[in-house]
């Protein structure tokens, strides 16, 4: 009789923890499939929308959304709905008193992409895991792009570049600097990890990950591989990134240590930047005065484009000149399509405040590390609001995972800080210190 009774209960035991497992394992794939999307398939597109500038990985976050929205495994958060609605519902409303025609196309797409930010994925505790998983992706990656700078000068550039090269041209997003050289009229490439659209989104990628990785273990050597794969990407807006969240996380978290481990890099670079080619990294700090660069177009032309078109009109200052219209207006003052320069042309002051009050609330009450989350926005302003790079960083290490156990995070850390501390005792001291 006893037999009778234990057997089935050892049996639904195992399988309700089999079951537990499956769902925890399909949690995580969910969680983890926008950063898979925008890393390692960013570059790919199916035609029509690889010619404008669309890749899959757009199709991919939408197609997991709803996956998951069937399946069960995702959910809506009612803050970031509430905020969502008001957003789209502000920016939609203007549209219709356009003195001019707007672009439906491109308000639908807003639509779209940020439609993700509103949900997230119920009993998932794996803030912790996902940023661990990203540190992984950041380490095939930096490992890449040095292999592709190292190797320049030994293999055929075309080998280094397997996608651009030997990809059909309607499989490849376009309008993007995917094979970009270090300065013109050099024979030598900046590096792009392979996968990435182009150099910038490879410097901002590490960049997140230096500052990912300093809010977990601050292993030194995975630093540096960060840092080394940074600096052959030869980009300015990883290095943007990085002087916007550093110095608040040295100073929050009082790692006064990292001072001292920045001055030793800088030391061990000066052998070396012969051969990397520093000087043409520091020269790019030149390119906002000149109309014809990508900082000018980035960081510069955007304001010129404020002065000749929208300020001195109140009504477009406050309403801007509708869904779409940047595109035909940035080329008078070769302003690149950033999320600020965008948003506050096409709807004005008014929309911006409804828009960037929208992307606050999701980003900044999201259970992430503060320091992570401002790394993810600064990354998000450094690009254009369509390109689905950032995007899909804040879904999966912001906005989709719920909010992690505090004891769990802590005995995490402190776990990952005793077996780092065996293994390196002299960067014991960069582990963040953790109290039980």
């Amino acid at each position: 009789m006893g037999n009778t009774i234990v057997a089935p209960t050892v049996a639904s035991g195992a399988s309700t923890g089999g079951a537990k497992s499956t769902a925890s394992a399909a949690r995580f794939a969910l969680l983890a499939t926008p950063l898979i999307s925008v890393t390692f398939l960013s570059k790919f597109g199916f035609p029509p929308f690889g010619s404008q500038g669309l890749g899959v990985s757009l199709f991919v976050m939408l197609a997991a959304l709803l996956i998951g929205s069937i399946a069960g495994g995702i959910s809506i958060e009612p803050r970031r709905l509430t905020f969502y609605f008001l957003m789209i519902g502000s920016l939609g409303l203007m549209q219709i008193f356009q003195p001019d025609s707007f672009s439906p196309t491109s308000l639908l797409l807003l639509v779209a992409v940020h439609l993700p930010y509103v949900f997230t994925v119920p009993q998932s505790n794996d803030g912790e895991r996902i940023i661990k998983f990203f540190i992984q992706i950041a380490t095939v990656f930096a490992l890449l792009g040095i292999a592709q700078y190292g190797l320049m000068r030994v293999v055929n550039v075309s080998y280094l570049f397997p996608i651009e090269n030997f990809v059909p041209d309607t499989f490849i997003v376009q309008h993007f600097n995917h094979q970009a050289v270090t300065e013109y009229g050099s024979h030598d490439y900046r590096a792009n990890g392979v996968f990435l659209l182009e150099p910038s989104f490879f410097s901002q990628l590490l960049a997140v990950a230096i500052v990912a990785e300093l809010g977990t273990l601050a292993r030194l050597t995975r630093l540096a591989l960060f840092a080394l794969a940074l600096l052959v990407s030869y980009s300015g807006t990883g290095i943007i990134v990085l002087a916007i969240c550093l110095p608040l996380g040295i100073v929050a978290q009082r790692r006064w240590g990292l001072l001292l481990v920045g001055l030793c890099a800088l030391v061990v670079l000066i052998p070396l930047q012969e051969y990397l080619h520093v000087d043409r990294l520091l020269s790019r700090i030149g390119e906002f005065a000149s109309s014809r660069s990508s900082g000018y177009a980035r960081f510069v032309g955007g304001f010129y484009l404020f002065d000749h078109f929208l300020w001195p009109d109140p009504w477009r200052t406050l309403f801007g000149y509708g869904a779409g219209s940047f595109t035909s207006y940035a080329s008078h003052d070769a302003a690149g399509e950033m999320a600020l320069f965008k948003i506050v042309f096409e709807f004005g002051l008014v929309g911006a405040v409804a828009y960037f009050g929208f992307l606050f609330a999701c980003l900044f009450y999201s259970p992430a590390p503060r320091l992570l989350t401002l790394a993810v926005g600064v990354t998000y302003l450094l690009s254009g609001i369509y390109i689905p790079f950032a995007h899909g960083l804040a879904l999966s290490l912001l906005l989709w995972n719920s909010a992690p156990s505090k004891v769990g995070r802590a005995e995490w850390l402190r776990d990952l800080a005793h077996r780092d501390s065996v293994r390196n005792p002299a960067t014991a001291y960069l582990v963040p210190q953790i109290r039980g």
